[in-house]
């Protein structure tokens, strides 16, 4: 008796003039690398989402790492766009207005595309990439701007200190908005404000003793006693 043959995952499921666009593709690519991360994300699973073949993934963007980078090009360009309009908006504003602007623009992307937002920062995703450091980077950079102003209107000449917190506190937006990407229940603008909040009240309550020793400049491999 012969055998029976599993039907083609690859056989046609659109008309050719259904076929879907590199942006449903990638919309499709971004929802499973999301969900599974890069190792356990397949282009089967990743063409079933979008309705569409294997080949016609093969055929638009080659293989499932170069699929990945192009769908992590895409989602870091946005979510920099939504920031960097943010913090132009803030620029001339008092430094309470900039952080919440600042913090907000992270919070509110998070809501609205969730999945944008854990395939670029959950650390469940794989597969870092020069896109997503740039992007961190850039954030990072604004952060320590800001950090920088805020020392310089207490007087203080910023030192090491201010990297420090700058990274404290991206870390600390970055794992709030995260958990709100992945609460549906959470409203995402309520927890910017409280975040924003959290933040104000940290530079507001600095202490000066603290900072001081981070700022002071040490041999390589020497701790303070």
């Amino acid at each position: 008796m012969s055998r029976q043959t599993s039907p083609d995952r690859s056989s046609a499921r659109r008309s050719p003039a259904a076929r879907p666009t590199d942006g449903e593709l990638l919309d499709a690519a971004r929802a499973v690398f999301a969900e599974r991360g890069y190792t356990q994300a397949t282009m089967d699973l990743i063409a079933d989402r979008a309705d569409s073949t294997k080949p016609t993934l093969y055929a638009h963007f080659g293989d499932k790492a170069a699929l990945f980078r192009a769908t992590v090009t895409r989602e870091a360009a946005a979510l920099r766009n939504w920031v960097f309009t943010a913090y132009e908006t803030a620029e001339s504003r008092p430094l309470e207005d900039r952080v919440r602007l600042s913090v907000m623009a992270m919070f509110s992307y998070a809501g609205a595309h969730p999945d944008s937002f854990r395939l670029l920062f959950d650390s469940a995703v794989d597969e870092m990439s020069n896109e997503r450091r740039a992007l961190a980077d850039t954030i990072a950079t604004h952060v320590v701007t800001r950090v920088r102003e805020h020392l310089l209107t207490r007087g203080r000449t910023p030192g090491p200190g201010a990297e420090l917190l700058a990274a404290m506190m991206v870390g600390l937006v970055g794992r709030a908005a995260m958990h709100v990407s992945h609460t549906p229940g959470v409203d995402p603008l309520a927890a910017g404000e409280l975040a924003t909040g959290f933040v104000m009240a940290a530079l507001r309550g600095l202490d000066p003793v603290l900072l001081d020793r981070v700022d002071e400049v040490r041999p390589a491999g020497q701790c303070a006693t």
